[in-house]
């Protein structure tokens, strides 16, 4: 099998997930402050890009890890948590459109969340990359996110009784996830606008 370089599209990918899953964090949030309770239709939305993106990363992540003819081990570094960030961002998209309940989703993001920095971690530690503090921030924030994914989930399941006695908590874990999230996904997205030029002129 013949090896596409996709490395930076697929970081561009991660960080429009990223944003598309706060876009829907947001917009729920923003139904819930008006005091609405039936959120299905401001989900449901969400479902068909989601579905696009993570079938996109699992498919691509899987090339990339069997025809990866580079030396070293960064098709593992790469694409295991490329595979694994696509799978739950598919599986995501599944729960939406099925209606399921959301917190096997975020359990399996909070595996996968600690899953992802200790790939970072490790990455880091021997410096796989030209860049170890931007490879260490990228999946440290993913696995933050991820990690808080299962709080967020909780939070979704129980939306329409929150309005009458919100614990401050669910609060604080909305903001970490979102905070996380977003710093992963712009890190994402400045890998790959850093990338696309050395990937262009020196293709492997």
């Amino acid at each position: 099998m013949v090896f596409i370089d996709n490395v930076a599209y697929s970081l561009f990918l991660l960080s429009l997930a990223g944003f598309i899953v706060l876009y829907l964090l947001g917009s729920v949030f923003w139904e819930f402050r008006k005091g609405k309770k039936d959120f299905e239709a401001c989900i449901a939305g969400a479902s068909v890009p989601l579905m696009l993106v993570g079938l996109y990363m699992v498919i691509t992540g899987a090339y990339g890890q069997f025809t990866w003819p580079l030396p070293g081990s960064y098709n593992i570094l790469f694409y295991d948590p490329l595979v694994s960030f696509g799978l739950v961002i598919l599986a995501l998209a599944l729960a939406i459109r099925f209606k399921t309940r959301y917190d096997y989703v975020g359990f399996f993001a909070l595996l996968v969340g600690v899953m992802t920095i200790f790939y970072g971690i490790q990455g880091y530690s021997i410096g796989l990359t030209l860049v170890p503090e931007a490879l260490l921030g990228l999946y440290v924030f993913f696995g933050i996110a991820g990690i808080f994914a299962y709080p967020v989930s909780l939070i979704m399941e129980r939306l329409p009784g929150l309005k009458k006695n919100p614990w401050k908590g669910w609060y604080l874990c909305l903001a970490i996830f979102f905070l996380a999230m977003l710093a992963a996904s712009l890190i994402s997205g400045y890998i790959a606008i850093e990338a696309i030029p050395a990937h262009l002129l020196n293709p492997p």
